[in-house]
């Protein structure tokens, strides 16, 4: 009988026993006192600031990467682009009595605006203008970031895009955690990036190949796992400059798109819409 109340009284411990002390005792700044005297054991691998007292370089900040890029000009305007691109693709300036829109198909199966010239006399002219490809659509990387893409232009075109990471973060932030007094396993580390990239590309018909140069934000979080869930605390932040080769291709109105990163090792695969 004194078995079964002793293992009994037993049993809440063992349930309890893989629950980090993080979770019930609130993590504070560290303040040595003149009058106790720490020994620190130093390891090769694990820097020595870790063991100091929390700074404020500890709490993580994020940034996104943006850009002030404008295009300016040119704008529709009847399926043109300005009022001065008809002068510029051989319209009349004067003489003229009206004009009605209208398109055509280009050598590649692009449609493009047209305008009939009407004259006071009754003849009729077509001008045939030449509005750049514009494509945009949406796009998944392998290192789990979702993101869109942008293009403009005929035989070159430019090329923007943005991407980020969409892994969802249920684990519980501890911005003082330090890496020297886990008391639970350890795990993958929790990776979140943001990524704006800006490039140029050439079109062989319907094929386009670009070249582009981008800036990643990267925010890497430790991270753990006991009885309750996952346990995150800081690990570094770091920005910096990558590139990207790919290619497009138009089927009709459909785009798709593919790229690779040879710096953080990504690839992108897009799917969009050109008109």
């Amino acid at each position: 009988m004194k078995n079964l109340l002793f293992l009994l009284a037993f049993v809440p411990t063992l349930a309890f026993s893989q629950v980090s002390n993080w979770r019930t005792t609130p993590s504070q700044p560290q303040r040595s006192t003149p009058s106790v005297q720490q020994s620190i054991p130093q390891r090769n691998d694990v820097s020595s600031w870790r063991n100091e007292s929390p700074r404020e370089y500890n709490r993580p900040t994020r940034t996104r990467p943006g850009s002030n890029i404008i295009v300016r000009d040119p704008f529709f305007n009847d399926w043109g682009w300005g009022w001065n691109r008809w002068n510029m693709w051989g319209a009349p300036g004067f003489g003229w009595n009206f004009w009605q829109p209208s398109f055509y198909w280009n050598d590649w199966g692009y449609r493009q605006p047209a305008r009939i010239y009407v004259y006071n006399d009754g003849k009729r002219d077509t001008i045939r203008g030449k509005k750049p490809v514009i494509s945009f659509g949406i796009q998944k990387t392998t290192d789990k970031q979702l993101g869109g893409f942008f293009t403009i232009g005929n035989k070159g075109y430019l090329i923007m895009e943005y991407n980020s990471s969409v892994e969802r973060d249920n684990s519980t932030f501890f911005p003082y955690g330090n890496i020297t007094q886990v008391d639970f396993p350890m795990v993958n580390d929790l990776i979140q990036r943001n990524s704006f990239y800006i490039g140029a590309g050439k079109r062989i018909k319907r094929t386009g190949v670009h070249f582009m140069i981008g800036t990643v934000s990267e925010d890497v979080k430790w991270r753990g796992k006991d009885d309750l869930g996952y346990i995150t605390f800081p690990k570094y932040l770091d920005r910096f400059t990558t590139m990207k080769v790919g290619a497009l291709h138009d089927f009709k109105n459909l785009t798709i798109k593919f790229d690779y990163d040879p710096v953080i090792n990504s690839k992108t695969f897009g799917l969009g819409v050109n008109f």
